[in-house]
């Protein structure tokens, strides 16, 4: 199980508008592409979407750039994953199951299955972490 690229290009892209927007600044996406080594056309995909859930605010033109819109202790992991992803879930039981039989949908499954576990588990780490966490260790993502 891994988190995909598009969550991880997300977090490192916030947590360098954060930093810029602490600083009263606005981050240019040029910058951050070639900062963050993400590509442009993949930058653009992931600040539209944040941009529509009222995560960043962007200006246009020569002085134009993005802005954090809501506090950092207030956006978690979790958050952003549920925005850049489409699956709710961070671990799918059925991921690798041919036939989708799986019966996570019983009540059991959540003590019995481990995927259930793991989702769990996963997804309590993201919802405890937040963008402030992220950015006091940018340099662990």
């Amino acid at each position: 199980m891994k988190i995909s690229t598009k969550v991880r290009y997300g977090m490192k892209a916030l947590v360098y508008i954060a930093d810029a927007s602490q600083n009263g600044k606005l981050a240019r996406i040029k910058e951050i592409s070639e900062s963050e080594d993400i590509s442009v056309q993949y930058l653009e995909q992931i600040l539209f979407k944040l941009k529509n859930e009222k995560i960043i605010e962007g200006k246009r033109g020569p002085n134009g750039g993005y802005k954090l819109s809501v506090n950092p202790e207030d956006i978690t992991l979790h958050d952003l994953y549920k925005i850049l992803e489409e699956e709710v879930k961070v671990i799918d039981c059925n991921e690798n199951n041919k036939d989708k039989n799986c019966t996570c949908v019983e009540d059991k499954c959540s003590t019995m299955c481990i995927w259930s576990k793991l989702d769990m588990a996963m997804t309590k780490i993201l919802e405890d972490t937040t963008l402030a966490e992220l950015i006091k260790n940018k340099d662990m993502i």
